[in-house]
């Protein structure tokens, strides 16, 4: 089958690799979309190295072609899967105490990890989600970055009727905003980017702020009362947007750093301002496996409209270009698309 393979920063190419064979609890899935997220973003560049040579490529979608003897789960040659390729081990202190994103094996290279930019990928059958007819495949990609932004909304313990401020508007921020929505939250988003606040807008934001030509603070105060928000996500890596975020809650306020850094921003806040105001800070890495299932059905109801985050697909031929397009300010997603 064809791939695309990694074999060291920005030296990516499509090789022939042997396709894969499945064991008895595994299926044989034919890709038809991946995203390309920050994480294959950074293994490209290098900032992030897992192991070489390496097939990137996990927000992925397909049919299954293959079912091992002994799946027990209700799949067949052709049911439509999504597909978490960020394999837990289900051994580790983490995985056993229900904590599986933090498994410490998970990118471990005896873990067969990524794999999203081929044309097949053999998986577990637990490593498969089923989707909706309605879902098309190129939707289903968002499936594992929506399961991490709902995550986010658990960790920061977002509550029915409460304000929110969304920190960013990119597509983290506009997933983070609908899935918000569906909570029952009142949604402030902040960027400067007009384009990203119009699109926030047209989601259902109750307010967009432009934090650099704005009084983002004043604002929000205006809107709660005096009090601020009740809780924060940060989802851009502008250490600006740190201040913004701590700047904007309310005492017993709740923020979650979702994003992550390049470097390592000290936060804006003293230990003293943290006790007397009561705050309470989290961040989140990935998702469990709860949180992918809620992914999967919220797409599938239609709750969750992530087509205008589809930026551009691309073949396997110009996938270099889209990685490096999905690397600039006026892209939301990029996905690699299968095509015959």
């Amino acid at each position: 089958m064809k791939a695309m393979v990694l074999t060291g920063p920005q030296k990516i190419g499509i090789q022939e690799v042997p396709m894969p064979v499945i064991g008895p609890n595994e299926l044989l899935v034919k890709l038809s979309n991946c995203g390309i997220c920050t994480l294959e973003q950074r293994l490209y560049t290098g900032a992030m190295v897992i192991h070489y040579p390496i097939i990137p490529g996990h927000e992925a979608a397909g049919e299954v072609v293959e079912v091992g003897a002994e799946v027990l789960g209700d799949f067949k040659v052709g049911t439509r899967v999504a597909l978490d390729l960020v394999v837990r081990c289900g051994e580790c202190y983490y995985c056993r105490t229900g904590q599986s994103n933090m498994c410490q094996n998970r990118l471990k290279p005896g873990q067969k990890v990524l794999g999203g930019f081929a044309e097949y990928r053999a998986v577990k059958a637990t490593q498969a989600y089923v989707l909706a007819d309605s879902l098309s495949f190129p939707e289903a990609a968002f499936s594992e970055p929506l399961s991490c932004c709902i995550r986010s909304l658990k960790k920061v313990g977002l509550r029915l009727s409460e304000d929110l401020l969304v920190v960013g508007a990119g597509p983290m921020g506009q997933m983070h905003l609908q899935i918000a929505l569906c909570m029952g939250a009142r949604v402030f988003v902040s960027d400067p980017d007009k384009a990203r606040l119009a699109l926030a807008k047209k989601m259902g934001a109750f307010l967009t702020i432009d934090p650099t030509s704005e009084d983002l603070v004043a604002i929000l105060k205006e809107h709660t009362e005096g009090r601020g928000v009740d809780a924060c996500v940060v989802t851009s890596a502008a250490h600006a947007a740190l201040n913004g975020a701590f700047a904007s809650v309310r005492k017993n306020g709740r923020v979650n750093i979702y994003t992550s850094y390049p470097d390592k921003p000290a936060l804006p806040v003293d230990a003293n301002t943290l006790h007397r105001n009561e705050l309470t800070i989290t961040g989140n890495e990935g998702r469990m496996e709860e949180d992918y299932l809620q992914s999967v059905r919220l797409l599938s109801f239609g709750k969750v409209n992530v087509k205008p985050l589809i930026s551009r697909t691309v073949g396997f031929s110009d996938l270099e270009d889209g990685i490096k397009a999905a690397m600039t300010q006026d892209t939301y997603r990029v996905l690699l698309e299968h095509r015959a």
